[in-house]
């Protein structure tokens, strides 16, 4: 059986200021080629934080949060001077100072909670978790951005249960409880202004905007064997 300790409470924090000099991110250029531009400076101020609690013999809690504020701190132009440098002073900047980063969310968290108890020679469990994410940007460029949508916040639940014995365990689960359709990125097969524009394609009147999903509801039943 497992060592278990009890009324036990140990964790971490950390609150930090990252600056980012030249700071870059990818996009797909006119002829459907991934570009990689230089966005000049930003700057991601954030708490990050965790904590384990043996709430009693049998029931383990951890949790985590984090909360993140990133964003630009000059214009971003979209075009260099003749020595490469990223320009930053333009009457119309793709992304103006102060425009939040794609694809980062100002708070995310998770939550797990752990039930084992003794049953004769073997050791049952029940264990739950949910994970929660918020809504996120899905490009830095203003206009492709308002292209492709933002990404919605989302929430997910696995639940599992088992019954473990010396070197191996039985474990039935089930991934993403309430089949949410998590997104974690927006995209387009060529430039957001080509692919994503309505009206340009018949089959497609609102544009070709792809969407990477979270896997759907999923159960399952695991047995592993430590050697």
């Amino acid at each position: 059986m497992g060592v278990r300790l009890e009324n036990q409470l140990d964790g971490q924090g950390a609150l930090f200021r990252q600056e980012w000099k030249d700071f870059q991110f990818t996009i797909l250029g006119q002829n459907g080629l991934t570009e990689i531009k230089n966005a000049n400076q930003a700057r991601i101020d954030g708490l990050e934080m965790d904590v384990n609690f043996a709430a009693t013999y049998n029931l383990q809690l951890s949790a985590g949060v984090a909360f993140y504020d990133a964003k630009l701190t000059e214009n971003y132009c979209g075009f260099t001077d003749e020595n490469g440098n990223p320009v930053t002073d333009c009457a119309d900047p793709e992304a103006p100072s102060g425009t939040r980063l794609p694809v980062t969310a100002e708070f995310k968290g998770n939550l797990n909670a752990r039930y084992t108890f003794d049953w004769k020679d073997y050791e049952p469990f029940i264990q739950g978790s949910v994970v929660y994410e918020g809504r996120r940007t899905s490009d830095l460029r203003i206009l492709e951005r308002e292209i492709l949508g933002d990404m919605p916040s989302y929430t997910m639940f696995d639940l599992s249960a088992g019954i473990r014995k010396d070197s191996w365990t039985l474990n039935l689960y089930v991934k993403n409880l309430f089949d949410e359709r998590a997104e974690f990125n927006r995209f387009t097969m060529c430039a957001v202004t080509v692919c994503g524009a309505s009206g340009l394609v018949p089959e497609y009147p609102n544009g070709q905007v792809y969407t990477v999903a979270g896997q759907p509801r999923t159960i399952g039943l695991r047995f592993s064997q430590e050697f």
